[in-house]
């Protein structure tokens, strides 16, 4: 196998990238693919790990902690692997290496609002229609449409993720219109 093929021999010899594919040497890919991104489970540091309940906040339910608490992220990784694998829980989308892998994200069809906020342009989200990694920890309903700039910026570098999205990707239905809403007078 050679590092770049000669224009003749393009899709003419392919005994030995079938062999090298076949010994898991190479994969398939599209050209400009970036490679998928792994999920890190963490560790079991979490006072509650290993109880058979997921206490890491970046899973969903049903098998899920009911209280689940930001010192448990990436602490609870045993519950939270064999709880996947079973299906009782999922890695929750904003949390999966796929999304942020898939960045940048058109946020046009958004109405991100004004800067209005008291804080706005800090490098958080604090708009609670969307949601976390990169929103802040306390997000208040008067902000929402209020912090357009920190919104748009971690919207489209795939950091946070719109509610709606969340629900779309979990239960099927299609994604309702962010509702333009008014500016604060």
């Amino acid at each position: 196998m050679t590092d770049k093929p000669s224009p003749e021999s393009l899709m003419h010899d392919a005994s030995d990238c079938r062999a090298a594919f076949d010994l898991g040497i190479i994969s398939l890919g599209s050209a400009g693919a970036r490679p998928a991104a792994s999920f890190d489970y963490g560790s079991d540091t979490s006072a509650y790990a290993n109880d058979g309940e997921c206490d890491d906040p970046r899973f969903e339910r049903p098998s899920t902690d009911k209280k689940l608490l930001a010192e448990d992220m990436m602490a609870d990784a045993s519950d939270c692997q064999s709880l996947q694998a079973q299906g009782q829980v999922s890695i929750r989308t904003i949390y999966s290496p796929e999304y942020a892998a898939s960045a940048p994200y058109d946020g046009s069809g958004i109405a991100f609002g004004d800067d209005s906020s008291s804080y706005s342009n800090d490098g958080e989200c604090d708009d609670p229609r969307f949601e976390e990694p990169s929103t802040a920890s306390a997000l208040l309903e008067s902000d929402s449409a209020h912090d357009a700039t920190d919104c748009r910026t971690t919207y489209e570098g795939g950091m946070v993720c719109c509610t709606t999205e969340h629900h779309r990707a979990r239960h099927g239905a299609e994604i309702p219109a962010m509702p333009t809403i008014s500016t604060r007078p």
